[in-house]
């Protein structure tokens, strides 16, 4: 089925709702979850904005195999206490989901039609989808259960991986755990997993990661071809 990682991330933006640098760097010591989470926080103090490579495939456990996966890029910017987060996918088949202004969308050029939802009272809650890219310690462990699992190398660079239970029952419906992968340089994740409870996942992996490079609000707009439909609110 085309698009399923896109459409399940959709899901899951909407449940939460209601990521190759070329330094490489090892931790000298083995650090515990708060202080690695501190680390987290501090990052997140000084990041306005991001951009990546980004690679996702879904696992199917009945069938034990990935699936082709999907190839974009990534980027979110902070601006005037507002986050706007936007992901393009180019391959195999085009998609856009983005977030700005209170609004989620989804396009779909092959089959010209956006969906937008209304985020409301929870616009709010739209740093939360970073899931570690300035995302702060005190948002995490409001919305998750944290445990730390281990170090673990991921391309060459060595991560803490932390394990993320949703504690509302609507974000567990989608996702039963979502695991990070935190570089130890640079302290934001390279790799999320995010566990259905049928034991089916969608790995996500970010590479050539950008720290505040300069970007625009402007890069988080739709523009839109004459003859595609808006579907939602």
């Amino acid at each position: 089925m085309k698009n399923v990682s896109s459409s399940l991330f959709l899901c899951g933006v909407l449940a939460l709702l209601g990521v190759g640098i070329s330094a490489h760097g090892v931790a000298s010591e083995s650090l515990t979850l708060e202080q690695i989470l501190t680390k987290i926080d501090e990052r997140g103090q000084t990041l306005r904005a991001m951009s990546s490579v980004i690679i996702q495939k879904r696992w199917t456990d009945i069938l034990e195999e990935f699936d082709e996966g999907e190839k974009g890029e990534f980027y979110f910017l902070r601006e005037q206490g507002k986050v706007y987060l936007r992901k393009d996918i180019f391959q195999p088949q085009e998609n856009t989901l983005l977030i700005r202004e209170g609004k989620v969308l989804y396009y779909q050029p092959l089959i010209k039609q956006v969906q937008s939802y209304d985020l409301g009272q929870r616009r709010d809650r739209a740093e939360f989808l970073l899931l570690g890219f300035g995302s702060s310690k005190a948002a995490l462990k409001e919305i998750y259960d944290i445990r730390l699992l281990k170090k673990e190398e991921i391309e060459g660079r060595e991560t803490y991986s932390l394990e993320l239970v949703p504690k509302s029952e609507k974000v567990s419906a989608y996702f039963s755990a979502i695991v990070i992968w935190v570089d130890s340089t640079l302290w934001v994740p390279i790799q999320q997993k995010l566990m259905e409870p049928t034991q089916d996942f969608l790995l996500i992996r970010f590479q050539d990661i950008r720290l505040n490079p300069k970007m625009r609000k402007s890069h988080f707009e739709l523009k839109l071809p004459k003859d595609v439909k808006v579907v939602g609110g």
